[in-house]
């Protein structure tokens, strides 16, 4: 497993230039630095996530794309693939959002914590759901467009990681349940329709 996912990993990060990732090194330090530390959820947090963006429409998408969709298929453990995938967007995500996630650890910020890893589960599942059922990039940079304007403008409805908060403090978006119950059942929807694109073709 631990080769599969290396591989999915270097395939995801392909092409990826020097300068994106000196952006999320640079967000990681102000987001351990930046004063108040109140500021980081709701200010640092939707840029570190939405840089990725590009990168993680890839998911579901590139063996299509690249015309190896067939030749994959001939290859064993297509489910276990498939999990290797999304992990690696997920380790992306996590990577990404790493400065806010260790500054609000910093500051016992135990929701906006539960609301993180929410929201790093959630993001690969939407793309590798809208990649694999639409077989192209753009849906998922379509779909992140409302998404990525309720972050950076206050929108709780729209708020999957955690950065809206209200008068309290606490995370006013979508609810954690609702998030990882949403992962799951789009990661379940992949893994579905893998099996059901399979005994087609057999």
């Amino acid at each position: 497993m631990s080769r599969l996912l290396a591989g999915e990993v270097r395939i995801l990060l392909r092409g990826t230039p020097l300068w994106w990732w000196a952006g999320v090194l640079v967000l990681t330090l102000v987001s351990l630095v930046a004063t108040p530390a109140s500021v980081v959820p709701g200010v640092l947090l939707p840029p570190a996530w939405i840089r990725p963006v590009p990168i993680w429409s890839r998911l579901g998408t590139q063996r299509h794309e690249c015309g190896v969709e067939a030749l994959l298929g001939a290859y064993p453990a297509p489910r276990l693939r498939t999990v290797a995938e999304w992990a690696a967007g997920f380790l992306l995500t996590a990577v990404a959002g790493a400065g806010p996630a260790l500054r609000m650890a910093a500051q016992s910020d135990g929701q906006g914590l539960v609301h993180w890893v929410c929201g790093a589960l959630f993001v690969p599942s939407l793309a590798l759901l809208l990649g694999t059922l639409s077989r192209t990039h753009r849906l998922f940079q379509l779909v992140c467009l409302p998404l990525r304007y309720g972050a950076l403008n206050g929108m709780a409805p729209a708020d999957f990681m955690g950065a809206v908060r209200g008068p309290d403090g606490r995370p006013a978006g979508l609810p954690p349940t609702v998030l990882v119950a949403g992962a799951a059942v789009m990661l379940a929807v992949v893994l579905a329709s893998g099996a059901v694109r399979r005994s087609t073709r057999a």
